[in-house]
């Protein structure tokens, strides 16, 4: 058994995954990183302290032995960092209820089982920390979005009430909410669009897209995650990353949900109001004030 700290971290090939499994190497954790395709098992192979295991998180059995196998590559297992999942897009008519089941298989059901996984070992421990990856979706609705969104309100309200169920077991879960973030995620041939999208919706979903091509580092994000599990804190769940992911929450609290729902609806078709533009600060790199 190691006496460095071990974290757990899913879908890590790419984008926060990828980028936080570096911050937890080199503050000196080890690190069990996790990828869905073979030809990625060696993209940590220059970091030190990282194992790659292969795992698909659509996969409940191997997800629930998961969290024996991600202890027995140091000896311990200290925190778990749910961050694998993808994004449907389109309008809900148009999608398939295959797409709309697989979207909830992986960021919903595989995410679930994968909390149950280590949910044990941190009990008879007495210490853990889980943190699963929400959205801002999931905080306000964005149309063209609705299948991902509700995927990601359970992901929010599932680590709300594991937050409450484990305190009793030393266990803290929190969640977290990035803002639009410039990751694969949103790559066309990464998103699961609509199937049998009517003519109708064509004009204003492409009038929506063009609302969100200009996105932030996500190294902003990777900084909350890290800081989510090193914080100390015990008692907050909610965490925002990016500068909407942060602002969408405090206009709320400026506005009331009333208010904010009509300028959101508003920037939503391209006709935000002074105030929406006020409140809504642009994207940022990571390395900006």
């Amino acid at each position: 058994m190691t006496n460095k700290k071990v974290v757990v971290i899913t879908g890590t090939s790419s984008g926060f995954g990828n980028l936080v499994v570096k911050m937890f190497a080199n503050s000196g954790w080890n690190v069990v990183a996790t990828v869905r395709k073979e030809s990625d098992l060696h993209v940590h192979d220059e970091i030190d302290g990282v194992k790659t295991l292969l795992l698909d998180v659509n996969d409940e059995k191997a997800d629930l032995a998961f969290g024996d196998l991600a202890k027995r590559q140091f000896g311990n297992v200290d925190a778990l960092i749910n961050n694998a999942g993808y994004f449907q897009a389109g309008p809900l008519e148009g999608s398939s209820m295959d797409q709309i089941h697989r979207q909830f298989q992986t960021n919903v059901f595989g995410l679930i089982a994968l909390n149950k996984a280590f949910i044990p070992i941190f009990r008879e421990q007495h210490s853990g920390i889980i943190i699963n990856v929400s959205s801002i979706s999931a905080e306000i609705g964005f149309p063209y979005t609705s299948t991902y969104e509700a995927s990601k309100g359970a992901v929010a309200m599932l680590s709300e009430g594991l937050h409450a169920e484990l305190a009793e077991f030393g266990i803290v879960v929190k969640a977290l909410f990035p803002g639009n973030m410039n990751t694969s995620i949103f790559r066309p041939d990464k998103v699961d669009r609509a199937e049998n999208v009517p003519e109708s919706y064509m004009a204003s979903w492409n009038k929506f897209n063009s609302l969100n091509t200009v996105r932030s580092n996500p190294q902003l994000t990777a900084d909350v995650m890290f800081n989510m599990v090193n914080d100390g804190n015990t008692s907050k769940v909610r965490y925002y990353s990016g500068p909407d992911g942060q602002a969408i929450p405090r206009a709320k609290k400026l506005l009331g949900q009333d208010w904010l729902w009509e300028e959101f609806s508003k920037r939503n078709i391209g006709e935000q109001t002074t105030l929406w533009n006020a409140l809504m600060p642009g994207p940022k790199d990571s390395d900006e004030n």
